[in-house]
């Protein structure tokens, strides 16, 4: 499973570089504010979509999640366009199995990503050859007493979390999910992947070490990402991290 690295200092998240270049070693990492601009950009950015993502768009009741959907979508494919070198609408789209976004058809394979989204924030980890996983969580209070159950969390880690005081097992908590997370997404299996089966540790202050007997833990680098305030995030990447450049996408940043 994932070996066990320093946390992550706190992120700089600057404006992109005319030019990209991703190197050996290295993950790019975007954030979006999926509740930036106004509402007259949001039917710009939908003519990038795909007719089945606007589709789904159309299917959120509520407009702030319309809202934050198609922001989000366009995003992502304005930051693989970049790699990509062609318009946002461009790029070919698809879902795994599990349900996770991925290349199609020629551009299949072309760049490994992961893509997260939580209340009014997305990230996306770009890389290139090997798998990568990415998450983030808005810290909610409360929520870990509902959770620290069988098939959530390994008996390792509610264990854990249950020494703590309410107050700092939310944070913990938080931290424990993200990393998971990042980890299943990286294994391309998402929530498909029982949580039960590994562990990571449950001190936010400490290094995301996992432990289960299905897997190699040389095989993975697991880092904690300060995404926001308020919000919890983790990034897990196949093989060594020598690297991770952290962008920040804005609505005027178009594909190409």
């Amino acid at each position: 499973m994932p070996s066990a690295a320093p946390p992550e200092p706190d992120t700089a998240w600057s404006a992109p570089p005319p030019v990209l270049t991703l190197r050996a070693g290295e993950v790019h990492l975007w954030r979006a504010d999926l509740d930036g601009g106004g509402e007259e950009d949001v039917p710009r950015l939908a003519l990038t979509l795909a007719p089945d993502e606007r589709a789904r768009a159309a299917s959120f009741v509520f407009a702030p999640d319309r809202r934050r959907f198609t922001i989000g979508r366009a995003a992502l494919r304005a930051v693989l366009a970049r790699y990509l070198e062609v318009e946002p609408e461009a790029v070919a789209l698809g879902r795994t199995p599990e349900g996770r976004p991925t290349l199609l058809g020629a551009q299949a394979g072309a760049l490994a990503f992961s893509v997260s989204r939580s209340a009014g924030l997305a990230l996306c980890a770009v890389t290139s050859g090997r798998a990568v996983g990415v998450d983030v969580e808005r810290i909610m209070r409360g929520v870990a007493g509902d959770v620290t159950h069988d098939g959530v969390l390994s008996p390792a880690e509610i264990a854990a979390l249950r020494t703590l005081a309410p107050e700092a097992r939310d944070r913990a908590f938080f931290a424990v999910w993200t990393r998971k997370e990042a980890y299943a997404k990286a294994r391309g299996l998402g929530l498909a992947l029982p949580f039960d089966g590994f562990s990571v540790s449950t001190d936010p202050a400490a290094p995301a070490l996992v432990a289960a007997a299905d897997d190699d833990p040389a095989r993975w680098t697991l880092r904690d990402v300060e995404a926001a305030a308020g919000y919890a995030g983790a990034l897990a990447v196949e093989g060594p991290l020598e690297r991770v450049q952290t962008w920040r996408w804005t609505l005027g940043l178009s594909g190409r």
